[in-house]
């Protein structure tokens, strides 16, 4: 029996040796190259796959640029304030338009705002009775004021810029006097009977060159792509300083006063 067991482990003995010379003779005889090709390859694939992953796990936002044009049209309900009862004239809203591109700059929650609108504002003066020697004259006047308007505005979205939100708005618009008059009708009354004439006044320098009002505003603005919107907004308008020179209703502070409604695209750049 010690025989035959020594026979079976010097038997196997042999076999591991064999095996790992020849495991031995293999790794000798493989090329260094294609070591190098195997492991490139494998970093190769490790660095794919990561990429692949962090490309699936990155979050996906939606772009939302600097810089998102409004064009719009509007419509202004305007009057002045400050003449009340001269002449026992009442001072009555006339209605005006507004059209032109305003230019929102930033984003997420708070925006600047400014552009270019070209506004009509103004009012209507009735019954502005004047007594004279001969009678009585009485006038009713649609005076109407165009100005180049650059808002200097603050936006305040109530979610973020590149989603359909609500926005409230507030701030300075300057407008520059573009052209100003007025046209109406007066009746005279006298002793020689009734009579009436039609009215047309230049007065251009009846306003002054520049006027600052304030302005206070809310809208929304929805989004129908990435880039493109549709704004409608509501806001009031009051001149912090008057509007008039002294070759208008002298001794008196005129101010313009209006609210207004727009609607409009807006086009993220």
């Amino acid at each position: 029996m010690n025989k035959v067991s020594y026979y079976f482990a010097a038997l196997i003995l042999g076999f591991t040796m064999s095996a790992q010379a020849q495991s031995g003779a293999r790794t000798k005889f493989t090329p260094s190259y294609a070591q190098d090709e195997v492991q490139a390859a494998n970093e190769m694939s490790s660095e794919t796959t990561m990429s692949q992953r962090m490309e699936v796990l990155a979050p996906r936002t939606i772009p939302n640029p600097w810089v998102t044009l409004e064009p719009t049209v509007g419509y202004i309900s305007s009057t002045f304030n400050g003449i009340e009862g001269i002449g026992g004239a009442s001072v009555d809203f006339a209605e005006r338009m507004q059209t032109g591109v305003g230019v929102l700059i930033g984003r997420g929650m708070w925006q600047f705002e400014t552009g270019l609108l070209y506004s009509t504002r103004g009012g209507k003066l009735t019954n502005l009775t004047e007594t004279t020697s001969y009678g009585t004259r009485t006038a009713n006047w649609d005076v109407k004021v165009n100005y180049f308007d650059i808002p200097l505005v603050a936006r305040l979205s109530l979610m973020h810029s590149s989603r359909s939100h609500f926005f409230f708005r507030g701030g300075l618009v300057v407008g520059i006097l573009d052209k100003a008059w007025a046209s109406g009708e007066q009746t005279s009354v006298s002793a020689y009977g009734v009579s009436s004439q039609s009215l047309y006044q230049d007065g251009d320098d009846f306003f002054n060159s520049t006027d600052i009002r304030g302005v206070l505003g809310a809208g929304y603005d929805w989004k129908f792509s990435r880039r493109v919107g549709l704004v409608a907004q509501a806001e009031v308008q009051q001149s912090v300083s008057k509007v008039n020179t002294d070759n208008f209703l002298s001794g008196k502070d005129v101010y313009n006063m209006g609210a207004g409604v727009s609607l409009g695209l807006t086009f993220k750049l």
